[in-house]
């Protein structure tokens, strides 16, 4: 592991240094196929911003609502830099609600912009998975084959690697089918193969969360998300050919009173 970078005198972390990186590499990539799918790129890096800045303030705003307590007592660990105190879901449903302003205020693509986003993120999510692997964190169970990683004293699946692996494999074959997708697949595709990849990968995760009768937590909800997005692959194939891709019914309602 390499959780550390050492740079002279100076120690870097790692984590939060390939979380940057990750967050800008899939915010470039955004908007390269922002701009192949008709959308000027520079709505993507501006988006990316005021999405970062309502996932940091948010996602710390609901971790002090949920340990309101602790804070309570100690009211100056608000402007703690510590990394852990942050809640992902509260920063996941900020993202959300900036990219749906985004898209209305600057009456942006739906589907275009779904392609450049979700496809973007899988080189962020890729990056994040070397992270892990480098910290140590969401490990895999014991293994005894050659490819086996030393972690936490134990010969293990490095399942991060795995998922950085079928991630980037993923990148790479979308960028390939790209030209040959209508608006809209494009990122269905790019949720749709992620599900997968986690789908497989989290098999050998060890310590997963379980639910129902030791069914893992994290391989249920990849799956239903998969079959979830298989199916709406499959009506869009089965489709004609519309001349902006994918329209959501929304839109044709939008559309039909103007």
């Amino acid at each position: 592991m390499i959780s550390t970078l050492h740079l002279g005198p100076v120690a870097l972390p790692t984590y939060p240094l390939l979380a940057l990186l990750g967050f800008y590499l899939g915010l470039w990539l955004a908007a390269q196929i922002a701009a192949r799918r008709g959308i000027n790129p520079d709505h993507l890096y501006n988006l990316g911003f005021y999405a970062a800045i309502a996932a940091a303030v948010v996602g710390r705003i609901g971790h002090i609502l949920l340990f309101f307590p602790a804070y309570r007592s100690d009211p100056i660990s608000i402007l703690s830099p510590n990394l852990a105190a942050f809640q992902p879901v509260f920063a996941v449903a900020a993202v959300a609600i900036v990219i749906l302003f985004y898209q209305r205020r600057y009456h942006l693509p739906v589907a275009e912009l779904g392609d450049a986003l979700a496809y973007g993120a899988l080189l962020t999510l890729a990056t994040l998975a070397l992270a892990d692997g480098l910290n140590g964190r969401h490990f895999g169970i014991a293994s005894t084959q050659p490819w086996a990683i030393e972690q936490w004293s134990m010969a293990r699946h490095p399942v991060q690697y795995y998922e950085m692996l079928g991630t980037l494999l993923l990148i790479a074959l979308l960028w390939w089918r790209q030209q040959t997708l209508r608006p809209g697949q494009l990122g269905l595709w790019a949720a749709a193969g992620y599900a997968a990849v986690r789908l497989f990968v989290d098999a050998y995760r060890d310590q997963p969360a379980l639910i129902g009768d030791g069914y893992r937590q994290s391989q249920v909800i990849a799956f239903i998300a998969l079959m979830i997005l298989l199916l709406v692959l499959y009506q869009s194939l089965a489709e004609p050919d519309t001349p902006n891709g994918i329209t959501f019914e929304w839109q044709q309602e939008e559309d039909g009173s103007r």
